[in-house]
């Protein structure tokens, strides 16, 4: 039992090289503000990518999101400009704003970039989930080693 428990131990740090995200628009169905319907938009690796990013964007009283990997979003002039230099788990912060004729104001409050890089697909859900999910997995990991040595 042991060596089992060690086996899978050792492949889920092998999956954690990478990190693997959601990669879709809320255009299409299934990947809107209430979560991701994973059987329609499973995980993709991310390669290079350090986070997983949500980016949400409220323009005309509609918000539009998109879920994708860091380094992808990275490689469009557009979101490049936009994309917080400060990136944290957890941290949701509004785009900067690149603008010339108002240097002073820095941050675009209708479009914000949310970054995680806990545990794959934590682009999915709201924040709340996706602190919740290491916890359990540490505790059950905890039991499981209390309840191997107590036996």
């Amino acid at each position: 039992m042991n060596l089992l428990f060690l086996f899978v131990l050792a492949i889920l740090a092998k999956c954690g090289e990478s990190i693997m995200c959601h990669r879709c628009f809320s255009s299409m169905g299934g990947c809107g503000n209430d979560g991701v319907v994973w059987r329609m938009f499973p995980w993709r690796d991310c390669g290079e990518s350090k986070f997983c990013v949500k980016v949400i964007t409220h323009e005309d009283g509609e918000e539009a999101i998109i879920r994708e990997c860091e380094d992808v979003l990275m490689k469009s002039t557009y979101h490049r400009l936009r994309m917080p230099v400060l990136r944290r788990h957890g941290y949701c912060i509004n785009a900067r704003k690149n603008d010339f004729w108002n240097p002073e104001q820095t941050t675009n409050p209708k479009m914000e970039y949310c970054f995680c890089n806990d545990l794959n697909g934590c682009n999915s859900a709201p924040a709340i989930y996706s602190r919740i999910a290491p916890v359990l997995s540490l505790c059950s990991v905890l039991l499981y080693l209390v309840r191997s040595l107590v036996l």
